[in-house]
């Protein structure tokens, strides 16, 4: 396949016009995040049977028609481990890519691991071994070398082949609409683009918490990602999640607010914090207690009935139900995400 560098507008207007014929194309994008909250954009590597082109969106004045391609929902776009592609591409250009298959998804349910990365579907699939870059790679320097062309080439090069080998698996296997759904749930947009109301629940805080303790969570966690937002920071930067979860406990101090901040905040910013941090009392609620020794017992007897599922259907145990899955459920049989759709079919309900 002959890799091309797009860098200007004419040039982008007559890829994306060949590229809108193809059933199926790759995708993958080259950005920068290390010190905002929006990720910058720098590179887009899409690809068809015959091609890869590396669109320069620092070089073009007008990107809109790549906006048409990716929500064109005739073509299949192809992307390995999509979520953070889609959160740059959404918000680069306003809008959330449609109908896609994240061979990533696909790998784990068809037997070949949890989170595999790119290069090892290339070598698994294809016995392709391709040539890994760096992580730290400026992706915003130009001009861009042949090597960085040539490494960002080689992300969507081999994708569409991959995408072959895999549905035709999913199908041999059964599990299409199984993908289907789990893509579905996992690549929902507000999984992928945060509102700062849900930003708590991608916070790995302790299944300890009462419910005031909860709600502060949850309202520290909403004024972090509103401030990181309007500042556009990392929203470490302003609090740390491990600070985030010792500050919703009835030992923390308002003093504490601050200790992980590694930027200067407003006055109104500091006071929006104060105001979350006072609002609910965490003294007032007790922890609930319970049975330790019998949720032992439960855990224990998931875990193994969860070894012996994912050994029968070849699909990592941690993709089923994770370790916090299975202390929630241990412990108040809340309705995790196994006792739903296709986990539910294969282990779920073999716990009611």
């Amino acid at each position: 396949m002959t890799n091309f560098l797009i860098n200007t507008d004419k040039k982008l207007q007559k890829v994306v016009t060949n590229l809108n014929k193809s059933a199926c194309i790759g995708l993958d994008t080259e950005f920068i995040r290390e010190s905002s909250y929006y990720p910058i954009l720098a590179l887009i590597q899409l690809s068809n049977n015959r091609h890869t082109y590396c669109i320069d969106v620092l070089a073009i004045q007008n990107t809109n028609s790549i906006k048409q391609l990716l929500l064109n929902k005739n073509i299949t776009k192809i992307i390995h481990s999509s979520k953070q592609d889609l959160e740059v591409l959404h918000s680069y250009f306003k809008c959330y890519p449609c109908n896609l298959f994240d061979t990533q998804i696909a790998a784990s349910m068809t037997g070949y691991g949890l989170n595999v990365s790119y290069s090892e579907m290339v070598d698994e699939l294809l016995n392709i071994k391709i040539k890994k870059g760096s992580w730290r790679t400026d992706w915003l320097k130009r001009p861009l070398s042949p090597e960085k062309i040539e490494y960002a080439s080689n992300d969507v090069k081999y994708l569409i082949k991959i995408y072959v080998k895999l549905n035709k698996k999913l199908i041999k296997l059964k599990r299409t609409l199984w993908f289907k759904e789990e893509q579905n749930n996992d690549l929902e947009r507000k999984n992928v683009i945060t509102n700062p109301i849900d930003a708590w629940k991608k916070i790995n805080y302790p299944l300890h918490l009462n419910n005031q303790e909860l709600k502060k969570l949850k309202k520290l966690a909403e004024c972090r990602e509103i401030i990181a937002k309007e500042k556009n920071t990392p929203k470490r930067w302003i609090i740390s999640d491990n600070c985030l979860t010792k500050l919703c406990q009835s030992t923390a101090k308002e003093s504490d607010l601050f200790k992980s901040s590694k930027i200067d905040l407003k006055a109104s910013e500091k006071e929006l914090l104060i105001k979350s941090f006072r609002t609910i009392n965490t003294h007032q609620s007790k922890r609930r207690q319970s049975n330790n020794h019998n949720i032992k017992n439960r855990i224990n007897k998931y875990k193994k009935l969860l070894l012996d599922v994912s050994n029968k259907y070849n699909i990592p145990s941690s993709l089923i139900a994770n370790k916090r899955d299975i202390e929630i459920f241990s412990k108040n049989h809340a309705c995790v995400r196994f006792m739903r759709g296709w986990r539910f079919k294969i282990f779920g309900k073999l716990l009611q």
